[in-house]
């Protein structure tokens, strides 16, 4: 499906036009704004469901670009199915307009309003297509930091979500909830064909162990009855649950971001994973944002250069897509990863 992401003089982003769709890399040097990339969807989601001033303190409390003047404002806007929100935020204050095509809303009671409580404003838009806005914009989760000691030392707190929180903390609870729906157990499914797939020699089934309000898991190796306790699983392993449940958490037509999926990976797992996600992207319209620094999953991209964006700090165009960087017949010649710090994603020097 895809949706488009302009973002001017937001921390470490100047300028940026980024329009991606199903499953793309974001690659460049420490500190060029990839994280920051990810960050800005999620602080346009907390302003939808919050408001700006508690979104912008969950993030952190600040927001203005180093490299913006004095006056310039910050100015992030998010567009899907027609339907573009933007914040246009100077002196501390937030000011926000929707526009459908050419029309322009106007502040009022709205019809945006009665669905979600944040938004005063007034607009005739098409009623699926805001439903589908918001609830793309609601789901989308910032994948970074999973709780690996935590969850596999303490389980999950129990309880009724079904979608995975951004550092992990409720995976059980939500894996064994997306088991016993109906509706929901292709997620599943999904994760658990996903990590025989990726870890064929360790890996076959699991179940479900409760003590009190706290829910854990138990691994089953291939033809072998005896349960492993997750608290022996690897990182590894541990890191492609969540970022098969990750995916499997956003909404058909939905964005979803995760900071360097390849820790604590081996290459196998890495590829496994790819082709799981794209499997998964393509079938339920998804954009999957990958934040990385590896050559061996950049490697995985060599015939879809159109979905790898290099950003840059210090260029003109912060943020390029690589077979616009660089001529795609050329590309095909080289692996992508020996390419990674030499030709593009170089950290620069004084």
């Amino acid at each position: 499906m895809g949706f488009c992401l302009n973002i001017m003089n937001y921390r470490k982003i100047r300028s940026v036009d980024f329009n991606p769709d199903g499953v793309c890399l974001l690659v460049g040097p420490n500190g060029s704004g990839k994280s920051t990339l990810l960050s800005a969807i999620e602080l346009l989601r907390n302003t939808f469901e919050r408001g700006f001033d508690t979104a912008i303190n969950l993030a952190g409390g600040h927001w203005i670009s180093n490299l913006a003047l004095p006056d310039d404002p910050t100015i992030l806007k998010i567009e899907t199915s027609d339907l573009r929100w933007e914040l246009n935020i100077a002196n501390s204050i937030c000011l926000e307009k929707v526009t459908q095509g050419d029309f322009l809303s106007l502040p009022g009671i709205s019809q945006l309003k009665k669905i979600h409580g944040n938004l005063h404003l007034k607009i005739e838009i098409d009623s699926q297509k805001l439903e589908n806005f918001i609830r793309i914009l609601t789901q989308y989760q910032n994948y970074h930091d999973y709780e690996l000691w935590q969850i596999r030392k303490a389980g999950s707190q129990s309880g009724s979500e079904s979608e995975l929180q951004s550092r992990g903390q409720n995976a059980f609870s939500v894996l064994r909830n997306w088991h016993t729906s109906r509706p929901l157990r292709e997620r599943y499914d999904f994760v658990i064909n996903g990590l025989r797939e990726a870890f064929p020699s360790f890996f076959d089934d699991l179940d479900f162990e409760s003590a009190g309000q706290t829910v854990t898991i138990r691994i089953y190796p291939p033809h072998s009855d005896i349960p492993v306790p997750i608290y022996f699983a690897s990182n590894g392993f541990l890191a492609a649950m969540l970022h098969l449940m990750a995916v499997c958490s956003a909404p058909d037509g939905g964005i979803v971001g995760i900071d360097e999926p390849e820790n604590s990976l081996h290459p196998y797992a890495i590829k496994t994973l790819i082709h799981e996600f794209r499997e998964r992207a393509e079938e339920k319209k998804l954009t999957v944002l990958l934040a990385t620094h590896s050559p061996f999953l950049l490697n995985e991209f060599k015939e879809e250069a159109r979905r790898v964006y290099v950003m840059e700090q210090n260029q003109e165009e912060q943020l390029v897509r690589l077979d616009k960087l660089r001529d795609p017949e050329w590309l095909k010649y080289f692996s992508l990863g020996d390419l990674y710090g030499n030709e593009f994603g170089r950290q620069e020097t004084e």
